[in-house]
């Protein structure tokens, strides 16, 4: 499919993997709209990006992105949700408002923009929802239990709304990344001087994750990728850096 002239919202467009997917959507010819809580400087943001800033746990301001693009376009093609936050800490120490937090911007915020755009594809009898998610939406993580639980309700709610859309021409793509060289985990897991943040995903590797699902015919549902660096194992934890160089991986 010719990506030319599709309307796409991209949510967590700021930076890391949905700024990546913005800009090669963009350079594609799509027309894209990038959603953040925090705007980036306008010498940051590529062109053919309408950045649209949106707090995507507040439904007002998630209606009112919809409605903005809309006026102007009349049809929404593809939406990416993308806006993600992760706090990695044991259980007992997670308070009331962080699990608010994850949650809130994790899984409703996926609701509130699929629930504001769905009646447009609905009318359009087609679009595409691409869901953003993680191997913590196919696996578990110790001390990352309540990031863990949104990316598996997000995997659910994806596979749901697939049931429920596909005969109303709305595909539903869950893409599910793992560990990406991005400023996400900075402050957790993988903080800036990480040995091992040269072996992982770039964000253009899952761009090019992205465009390969929207860019499929008409036909084809590309249901679920997962995306992983080979120094991650997929029940474990990382390759050492030694076995990494011995496979010739020198970074």
């Amino acid at each position: 499919m010719n990506l030319s002239d599709k309307v796409v919202i991209v949510t967590g467009a700021s930076r890391g993997i949905g700024l990546a997917a913005a800009q090669k959507l963009a350079d594609l010819e799509a027309r894209v709209y990038g959603v953040a809580r925090t705007m980036p400087a306008k010498s940051e943001i590529p062109d053919g990006i309408s950045m649209l800033r949106c707090d995507v746990r507040e439904r007002t301001q998630v209606e009112q992105v919809v409605h903005t693009v809309l006026d102007e376009t009349d049809r929404i093609d593809i939406l990416v949700s993308n806006a993600g936050f992760e706090l990695v800490k044991p259980l007992v120490e997670m308070t009331d408002e962080e699990y608010e937090k994850v949650l809130n911007t994790n899984l409703k915020g996926a609701f509130l923009f699929v629930r504001a755009i769905l009646p447009t594809m609905q009318r359009q009898r087609a679009g595409q929802l691409i869901f953003i998610n993680s191997v913590s939406g196919v696996r578990g993580f110790a001390e990352d239990a309540v990031y863990c639980a949104s990316k598996f309700g997000l995997t659910g709610f994806a596979d749901a709304l697939d049931e429920e859309l596909r005969a109303q021409g709305v595909r539903i793509t869950s893409i599910h990344p793992g560990a990406t060289d991005t400023t996400f985990a900075y402050d957790s897991w993988s903080p800036p001087d990480d040995p091992r943040r040269s072996f992982f995903l770039k964000a253009e590797d899952v761009s090019e994750a992205i465009v390969y699902a929207a860019s499929q015919p008409a036909h084809v549902v590309v249901k679920q990728i997962v995306i992983q660096p080979v120094i991650e194992l997929p029940h474990s934890d990382f390759l050492s850096l030694e076995v990494l160089r011995s496979l010739g991986q020198k970074k």
